[in-house]
């Protein structure tokens, strides 16, 4: 089968199965035909209100029918998608907004309220168009409205090097960066996809991953790319997850581990049947060995480790169905080539840790606006990752750690995920996270933040580790939480563990 384009997919489904459904959301459907004909309105609607080719469009919507429609009558006007974080503050969405200089805002009441306080120092947005009323806000139109609009004007023909999104990444010590991707490399990245699970028509994908993240929208487009049916999810609660997957026969899913997580703890969770599911897709931190084991002996699938980021996703993968080897990030994934360096940029034998830089069609082409944070990761064609890993004699890669993680203890290098992986084996711990905590004597010590399922104590903890590594390695300092902090996907947050052990000292 041809694949069709990022923009046509959704259409060329329409015109082979007009009444397949394309689209689930809990208890709605569409069929293809439906969901091509309301994102046609809403492309009409955009190009009558003067979008060009180039020009940003911001979108801001929890997982829904919105978020899919949007997204495609950009990807089908020519005009640059950039999705905001659900969880972004006003000041944070101002700032995205004025940094990628987007023309419209299209959004939903309640995530709206964050940016009306700050409206007056958004400079370029043009209309602000919301899927349901607001009472009282002012300047505020209806999407319907726009998608209603009449327009007779052809839609353009997109050049594949088109931009097609912006995707603003978390700063560390900086504002976000605007990842850029261009319709060949997202379509590059839903191929990827496809094929890592095998996807074919037939399939049914569940997305709970927000699609304003680069995971969640590799799957949609990745599903449209084949012509099969997305179930999207419009927000993380355990058992709507697992009632979801199971009513619809989901065959493939995605998620973080800490979302598989939350699904293997979650009271009455054993009873459902997941015995559709034939690829389970995990990505954004590494799996612990012991999470795996419990997914597998609850629910009869296995999960498929792999490892991306926003500038580059999926760059490896383990083959599904427990082909590959537990606890790895896979090999490279198609179009894609990974070297491992050292600070000096020079590779590293097998076996030896370094860094892993990325050749990839579907790499991004740089940062928005922002050409030295573009030349500092992308040296001639590599993209530079900031992960570790080492490759073993089969050529499949282990990740260790991002650079900026790692705990350097009296000169002693820790992986933190190291830690993490035998902690978990211990039956009381649910949710850990590991970083390193200032010290005037060695530099950095251990510090473990523990979320437990059951008693235990410090000691219990250290003892369990005890025959498990090295002294160095055991945690000084415990800390036991409710919960562990989470950003957006539900990925842990290092940074903000590290604050805590900071301030802790």
């Amino acid at each position: 089968m041809e694949v069709p384009t990022l923009s046509q997919a959704v259409k060329a489904g329409a015109s082979r199965h007009p009444d397949k459904p394309a689209l689930i959301v809990e208890e709605q459907r569409w069929s293809y035909a439906e969901l091509d004909a309301a994102i046609d309105r809403l492309a009409a609607g955009l190009v009558a209100f003067g979008i060009k080719v180039g020009d940003r469009v911001a979108l801001h919507f929890t997982n829904g029918f919105e978020a899919v429609v949007t997204y495609q009558a950009c990807f089908r006007t020519g005009a640059i998608a950039v999705p905001l974080n659900t969880r972004m503050k006003g000041p944070e969405l101002q700032y995205v907004l004025n940094h990628s200089g987007a023309r419209l805002y299209l959004g939903q009441p309640g995530l709206f309220a964050e940016i009306d306080p700050v409206r007056s120092g958004v400079q370029a947005v043009e209309g602000y168009f919301l899927s349901g009323d607001i009472p009282g806000a002012s300047g505020v139109s209806r999407l319907a409205d726009l998608s209603g609009a009449s327009g007779t004007g052809a839609l353009p023909d997109v050049p594949q090097g088109a931009v097609a999104t912006i995707l603003y990444t978390s700063g560390t010590t900086a504002r976000p960066k605007g990842v850029t991707h261009t319709h060949r490399t997202l379509e590059s990245q839903a191929n990827n996809a496809a094929a890592i699970a095998v996807s074919v028509a037939t399939d049914v994908t569940g997305i709970v991953v927000p699609v304003c993240h680069v995971f969640g929208l590799g799957m949609l487009l990745a599903t449209y790319s084949r012509g099969s049916t997305v179930v999207m999810i419009p927000r993380f609660e355990p058992l709507l997850v697992l009632d979801q997957l199971q009513r619809h026969s989901v065959t493939i899913f995605g998620a973080l581990p800490v979302i598989l997580n939350a699904l293997v703890h979650v009271p009455g969770a054993a009873a459902f049947n997941l015995s559709s599911l034939r690829a389970c897709l995990v990505g954004g931190d590494a799996v612990p060995t012991e999470l795996q084991r419990h997914f597998k002996d609850m629910f009869g699938v296995d999960i498929t480790e792999g490892c991306g980021m926003t500038e580059c996703q999926p760059y490896s993968c383990n083959p599904i169905s427990g082909r590959g080897k537990t606890g790895s990030i896979g090999r490279p994934a198609q179009d894609t080539r990974l070297r491992l360096v050292d600070p000096f940029d020079q590779d590293v034998p097998q076996g030896e840790e370094g860094e892993v830089l990325v050749q990839s069609s579907g790499m991004m082409i740089g940062y928005w606006n922002d050409p030295e944070a573009t030349a500092a990761t992308i040296h001639d064609g590599w993209l530079r990752t900031g992960d570790l890993a080492r490759m073993d004699e089969d050529g499949y890669y282990w990740f260790v750690g991002r650079k900026k993680e790692i705990i350097i203890r009296g000169g002693s290098n820790i992986s933190p995920l190291e830690v993490e992986e035998a902690l978990y084996q211990h039956p009381a711990v649910r949710e850990v996270g590991v970083v390193g905590q200032p010290d005037a004597t060695f530099g950095e010590i251990v510090a473990a933040f523990i979320a437990l399922k059951a008693a235990a104590t410090e000691d219990d903890l250290r003892q369990f580790l005890a025959p498990r590594m090295a002294a160095y390695k055991i945690p000084e300092r415990i800390y036991f939480v409710p919960d562990l902090p989470k950003g957006l996907t539900g990925k842990v947050q290092r940074k903000a563990l590290k604050e805590l052990a900071t301030r802790s000292v």
